[in-house]
């Protein structure tokens, strides 16, 4: 469905719900709700600790393919031009805008295998918290490495944004990971997959090339849908009748 079409059924299921017929809504409010809907959506089901079938992405096909459209690759990030507060051996890499979260990574590092192929290493990306690192520098098990024969090892941290944009004088400026190695090499690619932030929807009757559609796929488009009117009713304090299940605990 387009975002008009996702309003007008919207709608029709407030008018149904509510006792007194549902009042005319404005495109901006669909707009709201319905973003918040889609927003909802994903939370709900990209972890399966949120919904009822305990089912999160890339566990099921409904899942896989209900939020396949956030899915995206990187191409090689960029090293941060603002290097302070790094870790011994860590660099940091700006992440894409639209970055919400990662779900694979995977970094080259300057090392030949054997001393004879002439691709570069391939190391393992191992997220760790900050309280580990001083447990975990000196076990060699865990902490960074690379042997000639090809395995390798990095340390991958979260860390705050160079400007978080408390003051909106400036714009908040992109997130970053921090990457750590033992000094003995240095990274040369580092390329993530990640789920996008959503885009939002944006209804617009009037002039409908102002309008901008759900990304996700058309198979969720009836349970977001469900899950706004859901919302718009608590918006305007109205009961919500239960008769049947909805979608949105049928997914």
């Amino acid at each position: 469905m387009t975002a008009n079409e996702m309003a007008d059924e919207l709608e029709k299921k407030l008018d149904r719900s509510s006792s007194f017929g549902s009042p005319g809504y404005e495109d901006f409010e669909l707009s709201s709700v319905l973003t918040e809907a889609e927003r909802l959506y994903i939370k709900k089901y990209i972890d399966k600790k949120n919904n009822r079938k305990g089912e999160s992405l890339e566990e099921t096909e409904i899942r896989n393919q209900g939020l396949s459209a956030l899915i995206k690759k990187s191409a090689v990030l960029s090293v941060s031009a603002n290097q302070a507060d790094t870790f011994t051996n860590g660099t940091f890499y700006d992440l894409p805008e639209d970055f919400m979260y990662t779900i694979h990574e995977e970094s080259t590092i300057d090392k030949i295998k054997c001393n004879t192929e002439s691709t570069n290493i391939e190391a393992e990306v191992v997220t760790i918290a900050h309280d580990e690192i001083s447990r975990l520098k000196n076990n060699k098990y865990k902490k960074p490495f690379y042997e000639i024969y090809g395995d390798a090892k990095v340390w991958r941290l979260v860390y705050s944004r160079e400007d978080d944009g408390f003051d909106p004088v400036t714009s908040a400026s992109v997130k970053r990971h921090q990457l750590v190695t033992d000094g003995t090499f240095n990274i040369v690619d580092y390329i993530i997959s990640y789920l996008q932030n959503p885009k939002g929807i944006i209804v617009d009757r009037t002039t409908v090339s102002n309008s901008r559609n759900c990304i996700l796929d058309e198979s969720t488009h009836t349970t977001i849908i469900d899950i706004a009117t859901s919302l718009m009713m608590e918006r305007v304090k109205e009961q919500e009748l239960v008769n049947i299940e909805s979608f949105k605990d049928l997914e």
